[in-house]
């Protein structure tokens, strides 16, 4: 089987791009305040490119926003963008320190590009640095014995995030601390594949986490600092919570899905308002995930499934591989086993991007109704981490909590796209 890695070896395409739309500044003197907390969401299934590509044109705003004396940190597994590469070039020049993490696998003219621009005058202290070969930064190679012990890919720099000290975007009001992770590359193939980018603007603590991570990333990347099996502690910031990987000890999802319904619960997934849930006040769980192999994922939701919740799963692939190419079958056994009661399993799998189709590239997770003992919540995590072996153990990798129950509009624009990924799972079929 081929990996996951080689795939994008030889399988990614240049990004072609045209200049982002712009939009003429307002003729008022009233500030315009852009940069807000909010999603942004590729499209593939549109014929327009703005749409396709809102990910990269969002960073784009953010770029040029960027202030001089500033900063921009980035963490990548892929970078391809030679017009992402000219945005933060010509901010490097103008006084704004680009710092850039890269998997040893980002090899484009993209990355060459933005490395030679951010060598030439400028602001001081940007760089772009890279993994070692088949590892990650930051996390602990497990050897060669068990270098891809889950049959997709070798360890890696997975991360998708961006980190800027100070950006107007493309208002006229500077915000301070704007973290964006995102679940997409800076790839072609990113046109064709469905992927989020939650920005979360002005939380001081959460970009101080995002910061403090990449610098001690940045540090292993350069030798300066060991790799570790485990990075923590998470970091809680207002509504926001952030988990960084590796992990060594528990799983971090499956923690996640019995705080849903806690141990010892009278009537979990049970109580919520109408309107929140099911029609009868039973607690959602939506998931649109590139890859699910670790069984004790599998096996938590059906546990949820079997206490009363609705769980519904878009998905590109389920399960491990053998090392003769056959499937295991423990995920797909345990999300497909009957459940009693009300509770119940729905699965997509939208992995057409091969068939002239559309690609579900997002690993997030949508819990509306009951988590940590309380009623009537709506909460988003998303981020880099796929549900697998090596993004636990192996990777460096970054998963974004995201709650606030009085404004839910992030939460509704999850919900949304989740509905039109479903929708193209169901209309292109497999």
């Amino acid at each position: 089987m081929i990996s996951i890695k080689s795939k994008f070896r030889t399988g990614v395409t240049a990004l072609a791009v045209g200049a982002a739309l712009t939009i003429a500044p307002s003729a008022s003197a009233e500030p315009v305040l852009a940069v807000t907390t909010g999603a942004v969401f590729n499209d593939p299934a549109s014929a327009e490119s703005a749409a396709r590509g809102g990910i990269l044109f969002h960073l784009a705003d953010l770029v040029d926003g960027a202030e001089p004396g500033s900063s921009i940190r980035i963490s990548l597994y892929l970078f391809q963008s030679q017009y992402l590469a000219d945005k933060l070039g010509a901010a490097h020049r103008r006084g704004v320190t680009v710092q850039v993490v890269l998997d040893h696998d980002s090899k484009s003219t993209g990355a060459d590009s933005l490395a030679s621009q951010l060598a030439a005058p400028g602001a001081p202290d940007s760089w772009v640095r890279s993994c070692g070969n088949r590892e990650a930064c930051l996390a602990l190679d497990p050897g060669t014995g068990a270098a891809d012990p889950d049959g997709w890919y070798d360890n890696v720099n997975h991360n998708k995030f961006f980190v800027f000290s100070r950006t107007r975007g493309k208002g006229t009001v500077p915000v301070d601390d704007v973290v964006v992770q995102s679940s997409g590359n800076l790839t072609g193939q990113d046109f064709g594949w469905w992927n989020d980018a939650l920005t979360v603007a002005g939380n001081k603590e959460l970009a101080a986490a995002y910061t403090a991570y990449f610098t001690t990333q940045a540090a292993a990347a350069a030798g300066q600092a060991p790799q570790v099996a485990e990075y923590g502690p998470d970091t809680q910031a207002g509504k926001a919570k952030v988990y960084f990987f590796p992990k060594a000890g528990s799983d971090t999802i499956v923690n996640i899905l019995k705080t849903v319904a806690p141990a010892g619960t009278a009537t979990p997934c049970q109580g919520n308002s109408p309107g929140f849930g099911t029609s009868d006040g039973r607690t959602r769980i939506r998931i649109a995930q590139g890859h699910i192999t670790r069984p004790e994922v599998a096996r938590q939701l059906w546990e949820l499934a079997q206490a009363g919740c609705h769980v519904e799963i878009v998905y590109r692939s389920l399960d491990n591989w053998t090392a003769d190419g056959q499937p295991m079958s423990q995920v797909a056994n345990w999300l497909t086993r009957p459940v009693t009661g009300k509770g119940r399993i729905l699965l997509h799998q939208l992995d057409n991007d091969g068939r002239g189709g559309t690609d579900s590239h997002t690993k997030y997770l949508l819990i509306e109704g009951t988590y940590l003992g309380g009623v009537d919540k709506k909460i988003v995590f998303t981020g880099s981490h796929t549900y697998t072996v090596t993004a636990l153990r192996y990777n460096d990798e970054a998963l974004l909590k995201y709650e606030d129950n009085q404004d839910t509009s992030v939460f509704a624009a999850y919900v949304r796209n989740f509905e039109a990924q479903r929708a193209a799972a169901l209309a292109e079929g497999l």
